[in-house]
């Protein structure tokens, strides 16, 4: 279904994340942005604002009234259509004439503002009616339909009205957008004057394809508004997202009525977002294919998100007060009236003395630094290149290990060489992110670095642990940085109690963006039961793995006789051919040394034959025990084995929280080594 062509396409922002909403002053910013890069919408719905949602029935104050007067007429000036959207969903009742009458005061009294736009919005509410719209209504969808024509009856021919259904994107609609009778009542009875938002596959979409709009366009009977949450990140706290706005073909422009990016929550973060979504409906659709990776001939271009991303950087460049790279002036910020002006020496005429030390001069932020930060918090389903890469360095450099020699007696074998020279490399690549860290933290515009500065200090430690970590595999240095010790400082334990909550998940890390590429063998990790004693004995009997099963029977009668066995602390790991490792725990090793005990109460044994070539697996069958052993109660185990174990010593070792312990009177041809959790 093709767009309108004598309405004016939208496209623009729609503030509607969850959190604490963007400034006045803010928002005017937004509007002079806009007008420069040619979007012309402007979607007024943030959830936090408790009159817009939870509280949508009271009217605005005198000073609140102010502010959206002021607003609305700076939206005008800049040729911005402003969109009010009010959420009634959560507790109006649709039948009652006297909650439609007070919808309708509360739109009246925005038109009273200036404004001409509205919308009303259904979105994340509950879908089950109260018994007295069940008697008056035969659907849900009957319900917000009929109240939602009222209203824009009501209205003195509005410019533009949206409405948000419930079911806002295909995953929603049961069983199909084509059979969803939510969305076929919607599109035969909502009012032809109304359009509809959808927000594509997903609520957060990876690909909106034409196909899929030319699917629920049929069903809703016009052409949808894109709320494109492709760019929000009101979802995860830890993550901002700073890639450009891609998998959207431009063959979509002419089947949509609009676009409206619903970006990150901190307003200064969105730059790229929204110049990306500017630079993309400008694209001539014509000249599209897939989103190519090049330059039409005749100079006319396709839209490119990596060339897209770079324009929108190269301008953000000088907004941090930074020349453009091209000769240009710094930009001049305004003067506020906070501290977060740019920092001034004191006594800009001093000059230090020979022997005394130099001024600190702050390096320039480079394109090269933000095309690095893009890439480092890039796309909700994707990472960019950069961090793909060190990913990939570093599972290679974790899972190859062994190669890591150093000293007088490293090896000269190609595989060393190879380690060695890809462990400089990740270091060159997170020397990069550090220095990118520190530019970032000297540059003039302090409101930007402050919407920043939790997420660069968060990767700035990520990166700096890796780091040392890799280090440490290599033996190049002490790392500086300890990913678990004795008595680690707070940043060496990430994440809060959200992050001890994650921990103790054995499948932590099935859903991450980065996976790492599989093995050649299929293993799985599961709970130890005692029907695993009687199938050992069996197998040892029979002459299978004489030396796994014995040892494996030991530990068991260990667990289960002289010592009180420790609930859900056995787990397996298991092959094609069967049981090919195991690790236990013991919170009380009550036989061991009191001075051990004393900072090392629990005691784990762990068994890997050495058909077990993956030591990512057995890794993770080892962080099994420990998150179990934790979840126990347990602060820190030890773990004993002959001297003469290299194997075992080696494996300990490249965990990387383990160290070796000096136990009194151990006997000298045991090793105890010891962890914190």
């Amino acid at each position: 279904m093709a767009n309108d062509s004598s309405r004016r396409f939208l496209s623009g922002v729609v503030e509607g994340f969850y959190g604490r909403p963007w400034t006045m002053e803010q928002r005017k910013e937004l509007f002079r942005r806009e007008q420069k890069w040619g979007l012309n919408t402007y979607l007024y719905a943030p959830k936090d604002d408790y009159k817009h949602r939870m509280y949508w029935r009271d009217l605005y104050s005198p000073a609140e009234a102010e502010q959206l007067v002021t607003l609305i007429s700076t939206a005008k000036k800049h040729n911005i259509e402003f969109i009010y959207a009010i959420s009634p969903g959560l507790d109006i009742t649709f039948s009652n004439p006297k909650e439609v009458a007070t919808l309708k005061r509360k739109l009246d009294q925005v038109s009273e503002f200036g404004c001409r736009s509205f919308a009303l919005l259904f979105d994340d509410i509950e879908t089950e009616m109260c018994p007295a719209d069940k008697e008056a209504f035969s659907s849900f969808a009957h319900a917000q339909v009929a109240v939602t024509n009222e209203v824009f009856q009501h209205l003195p021919e509005p410019d533009t009205f949206l409405f948000c259904p419930t079911d806002y994107c295909a995953a929603f609609c049961m069983p199909s957008v084509n059979k969803s009778s939510y969305l076929h009542t919607v599109g035969e009875t909502l009012l032809p004057g109304i359009d509809v938002l959808w927000t594509g596959p997903k609520v957060v979409s990876k690909e909106i394809s034409v196909e899929s709009i030319k699917e629920v366009s049929g069903v809703l009977k016009r052409a949808p508004v894109i709320w494109d949450n492709i760019h929000a990140n009101d979802f995860d706290p830890q993550r901002v997202m700073m890639g450009p706005f891609k998998d959207r073909p431009t063959e979509l422009l002419p089947n949509l009525r609009g676009v409206l990016t619903n970006p990150n929550c901190e307003f200064e973060l969105n730059f790229v977002a929204i110049h990306t979504l500017a630079t993309w409906c400008k694209s001539d659709p014509q000249r599209d294919v897939s989103m190519g990776e090049c330059y039409g001939e005749d100079n006319v271009p396709d839209y490119v998100p990596q060339e897209a991303l770079r324009l929108a950087l190269s301008e953000w460049l000088v907004e941090f007060g930074i020349s453009d790279q091209h000769g240009g002036s710094r930009k001049r910020q305004p003067k506020k009236e906070s501290s977060e002006e740019e920092p001034m020496q004191t006594d800009p005429g001093y000059i230090p003395g020979p022997r005394e030390n130099p001024l600190y001069t702050a390096e320039p932020l480079t394109l090269d630094d933000l095309m690095l930060l893009s890439q480092l918090f890039y796309l909700p389903y994707e990472h960019g290149p950069t961090a793909i890469t060190m990913l990939q360095e570093l599972n290679w450099l974790k899972s190859n290990s062994d190669a890591a020699g150093f000293g007088p007696l490293a090896p000269d074998n190609s595989k060393a060489v190879e380690w060695r020279t890809r462990a400089d490399q990740f270091d060159q690549m997170c020397e990069a992110v550090v220095q990118m860290f520190n530019r970032l933290s000297n540059v003039p515009n302090r409101s930007i670095l402050y919407d920043l500065y939790n997420y660069i200090c968060d990767i700035k430690s990520g990166v700096s642990m890796a780091r040392a970590y890799v280090k440490s595999l290599g033996g190049l240095s002490t790392p500086s940085v300890q990913p678990m010790n004795d008595d680690p400082e707070p940043w060496g334990f990430r994440g809060g109690l959200s992050g001890e909550f994650q921990r103790m998940l054995p499948s932590l890390g099935n859903r991450d963006l980065f996976r790492q590429p599989s093995a050649s063998r299929v293993y799985t990790i599961r709970p130890y039961t005692p029907d695993d004693q009687v199938s050992a004995t069996r197998e040892e009997n029979n002459g299978k793995s004489q030396y796994f099963t014995v040892v494996f029977i030991y530990s068991h009668r260990l667990a289960s006789g002289q010592i009180s066995s420790s609930p859900k602390c056995a787990f397996l790991l298991e092959d094609e051919l069967g049981i090919c490792a195991y690790a236990l725990g013991l919170t009380e090793a009550k036989l061991y040394p009191e001075v051990l005990l004393r900072d090392y109460p629990a005691f784990i044994t762990v068994q890997i034959l050495p058909r077990v070539p993956d030591p990512i697996a057995a890794k993770r069958l080892v962080g099994n025990l420990l998150s179990a052993l934790r979840a126990n109660g347990c602060r820190s185990a030890f773990c004993e084995f002959r001297q003469g174990e290299r194997r075992t010593l080696d494996f300990f070792t490249k965990l990387g929280s383990f160290r070796v312990l000096d136990v009194e009177r151990l006997p000298k041809h045991l090793l105890v080594m010891g962890t914190s959790l």
